[in-house]
């Protein structure tokens, strides 16, 4: 049983409570919070302890109080759960209990965000605290009333705007469920499954796998979440095929971060973050679904574009035959394509999240047994609940943090004063305003979760949006755009900085040349913000033009930066292409049409001088 040690046991157990109340029906919200983020604290401290492996008797015995502490005090909350809903809080007195309790849970909370995402989050919510204290210090826009100590544990651990508020409701409610999900569905076999589809599909096209991570890190990426699970679980098959067909180090690691982080904003299940922008907007998770479908396919068809493009160019080589021979006849898997085909059903047929995920989980165990080859024993399904929850771990704590943080701009009203100062520094020009906020998100990104960038930047950022008429959720789709391309942004992408060490390739040649490729990605949260009809808001034949336009503009920009388009093409083309795909981003009737034209233009004279190339016997 050495397997299931002490992170493994406390692991399995979340995962089965979290079963249970998916069956059984939830505890009332601060019950079924404070466990789950008890478990998420117990768990973090198992599994990242202090101390090497030899330990003295001083951090053995903090080891087992970090761990400890956590359920205690989630127990506690749990006993005092009908008193602690019904308080006013900033009201009703805080008790002594109550106080030091809430302290130690903060400080807990704080030290595991440290050891499970490291120092920038973790900061900011210090940050976050210290601003809270300083309020009646500060001059100008940044000052408010401020808050004493207790006041500040009554915030933070008492009150339904701290740590037990939105985000980690959400975590709790729906993401841990997904995550469980795409753990069975890994342990069954379906991850591999993705892949080896992805390969049968491009194995005879140019550039095959590079072609192949686009379409296996989609597929994968929208099940797991998050990009730098997504670049180390495909990109260990994908990046070093791309290298031996003969993509340099540098752009196989920045295709596979590219593609990658896109699996965040792929449907049917995205990140965490698109379950949060549902909370937030208070709209059906389904809503999300149809709106981030036409950007996803966008973004996904600009990076394909660019591997196909940069495959001709450089006549890369196919996919070795060896390597297709190796791979294991799809049929005997693809029964495992049917829990993701229920989950869907159940999405869109109405079901919540909680239980479309269940049930989903359930149809893992039972199509596994459809085959032999795929056949789950029990020592695998305790694996899938100790492999779902140690991924939660860091979903759960950074969405416990951003409650931190949350819950201080709730109270200092910092989210409207931001508003101003965007609307002040864009002079009210909505272009202006749309790239500031686009750098904030980035800026708030590095270094931090996708979920929780997201948060800041929805508190933050969107409402700015807002005061320019933008469209709700086109403003918050914006803001979660940029919070999940921040991934790929210098100077601190960590989907790139993974790829990186995969291929071998500098960190930071790796990220600068995923933000070069990325450029059509970057482009498309302008549109949508710009003509809403691209998230699917709109009459059918304002979508289906919008749509269009998009996707001609992003093939002319991707032909631009890689210079090649059915021929080499030369620099005034080069422009020409430029030129073209901007006209068509720009919402306006006139330029769109001044755009197809001149898209129309340079592919008519590249195949043109392609077919006298061919006549000529020369290449390309």
């Amino acid at each position: 049983m050495k397997r299931f040690a002490v992170p493994g046991i406390i692991a399995i157990v979340w995962s089965l409570f979290q079963m249970y109340t998916a069956m059984e029906g939830a505890f009332p919200s601060i019950v079924q919070r404070s466990i789950h983020v008890s478990f998420g604290l117990s768990l973090a401290f198992a599994l990242y302890p202090l101390g090497k492996e030899k330990r003295n008797i001083i951090q053995k015995l903090l080891n087992i109080a970090f761990i400890l502490l956590p359920l205690i005090i989630g127990v506690y909350v749990t006993v005092e759960a009908n008193r602690l809903s019904t308080r006013i809080w900033f009201v009703d007195d805080v008790s002594y209990l109550d106080f030091w309790l809430g302290a130690l849970f903060i400080l807990l909370l704080l030290e595991a965000s440290r050891r499970t995402v490291g120092y920038v989050i973790t900061l900011l919510a210090v940050l976050f605290i210290a601003y809270g204290f300083a309020g009646p210090y500060l001059g100008g826009l940044l000052s408010h009333r401020g808050l004493d100590v207790t006041r500040m544990v009554d915030l933070l651990f008492l009150s339904p705007d701290g740590i037990f508020g939105v985000p980690i409701g959400v975590a709790t409610d729906y993401v841990f469920y997904f995550i469980l999900f795409g753990a069975f569905l890994e342990i069954s076999g379906g991850g591999k499954l993705f892949i080896d589809i992805a390969f049968k599909l491009t194995r005879k096209s140019k550039g095959g796998p590079a072609k192949a991570a686009v379409v296996s890190s989609g597929l994968m990426g929208s099940i797991s979440g998050s990009a730098v699970a997504n670049v180390v679980s495909t990109g260990i098959f994908t990046i070093p095929l791309m290298k031996k067909t003969g993509y340099s180090k540098r752009d196989a690691g920045a295709i596979e971060a590219l593609a990658s982080t896109g699996g965040q904003l792929m449907p049917p299940i995205m990140g965490a973050a698109a379950f949060l922008m549902a909370e937030m907007l208070g709209v059906p998770y389904v809503k999300i679904i149809y709106a981030a479908l036409i950007p996803a396919l966008l973004y996904y068809i600009s990076v394909f574009v660019y591997v196909h493009l940069k495959a001709s160019k450089d006549q890369l080589g196919l996919m070795d035959e060896a390597l297709e021979e190796e791979k294991e006849k799809l049929k005997d898997r693809i029964h495992l394509l049917l829990p993701l085909v229920i989950l869907i059903i159940l999405i869109f047929s109405g079901s919540t999240l909680s239980t479309a995920a269940f049930w989903s989980i359930v149809s893992v165990l039972a199509v596994s047994y459809l085959r032999k080859n795929t056949f789950l024993k029990i020592k695998d399904i305790l694996s899938a609940l100790e492999s779902g929850a140690k991924q939660s771990v860091k979903v759960t704590i950074p969405c416990a943090v951003a409650g931190i943080i949350v819950g201080t701009i709730s109270f200092s009203g910092l989210g409207l004063k931001f508003t101003s100062i965007i609307v002040e520094l864009s002079f009210g020009n909505i272009g202006l305003a749309l790239i500031l906020v686009a750098l904030g998100c980035i800026i708030l990104g590095m270094g931090m979760p996708t979920t929780s960038a997201y948060i800041m930047a929805a508190i933050l950022l969107a409402p700015a949006l807002e005061e320019f008429g933008v469209n709700l959720f086109a403003a918050h789709m914006f803001v979660f755009y940029f919070a999940v391309l921040s991934m790929i942004t210098p100077p601190v992408a960590l989907a790139a900085y993974s790829a990186a060490g995969i291929s071998g390739a500098s960190m930071n040649e790796t990220g600068v040349r995923a933000l070069v490729l990325g450029a059509g990605a970057f482009l498309i949260p302008f549109v949508f913000v710009l003509n809403p009809a691209l998230l699917m808001i709109g009459q059918p034949l304002e979508i289906a033009w919008v749509t269009i336009t998009t996707l001609l503009g992003i093939i002319g920009l991707v032909a631009a930066t890689v210079g090649y388009f059915f021929t080499n093409m030369s620099g005034w083309i080069r422009i020409v292409s430029l030129v073209s795909a901007i006209t068509m981003i720009i919402p306006e009737t006139i330029t769109d049409i001044i755009g197809i034209l001149l898209f129309l233009f340079v592919a008519f004279n590249q195949r043109k001088l392609s077919r006298r190339f061919i006549s000529k016997g020369l290449t390309t």
